[in-house]
């Protein structure tokens, strides 16, 4: 099974999100679902049923407390020359993330997970094969303000099944933060 550790957001902020993609019309670009809108802190990939149970066990022992998370503006992967995802930033609450999941690839790098190498939060809102006019894309996003908050008080251990019309989600276990 593929899986996937995650923090997801509230439905009024992915709302929200949703309005604001409504300016992506193009072909080439693929708006991510709300269902879907979530922060990745760590992609396990194909795991068997028996290593799934072990890493839920893992995830029970992480110790961190409830932080808040402002978000703001967009940005691109890999940049604004070469764009293949356009990404909600996080402003307060990145050093948190960073620490979550610091902690998280260091209890499972025992069990075979390599730690991540530059790990940057983000919520991906849409992938993009293609853009028709780059200049008029940027321009319109350069337009675009977003700002939200929210409390971050747990995380969750997802499983991702893949269909022809995206990826499927499943929580398997929500860890709470203290």
């Amino acid at each position: 099974m593929r899986a996937f550790i995650a923090i997801n957001l509230p439905d009024r902020i992915k709302d929200k999100i949703l309005e604001m993609t409504k300016e992506f019309q193009e072909k080439g670009i693929r708006k991510v679902g709300k269902q879907n809108l979530h922060l990745t802190l760590k992609f396990l990939g194909d795991v068997n049923e028996k290593k799934v149970e072990e890493i839920m066990q893992i995830l029970k022992t992480v110790d961190c407390v409830k932080f808040e998370v402002s978000l703001k503006n967009m940005g691109f992967f890999p940049n604004e020359s070469f764009i293949k995802v356009v990404w909600l930033g996080i402003e307060n609450g990145r050093n948190e993330l960073i620490e979550l999941q610091k902690q998280i690839d260091q209890k499972l790098e025992k069990y075979g997970f390599k730690p991540e190498k530059n790990y940057e939060p983000h919520f991906t809102i849409a992938r993009v094969k293609s853009i028709k006019d780059k200049k008029e894309f940027l321009d319109k996003m350069k337009e675009i303000k977003f700002e939200d908050n929210f409390s971050v008080s747990n995380f969750e251990l997802m499983e991702s099944k893949l269909s022809p019309s995206g990826p499927v989600y499943r929580e398997l276990l929500t860890k709470g933060l203290v």
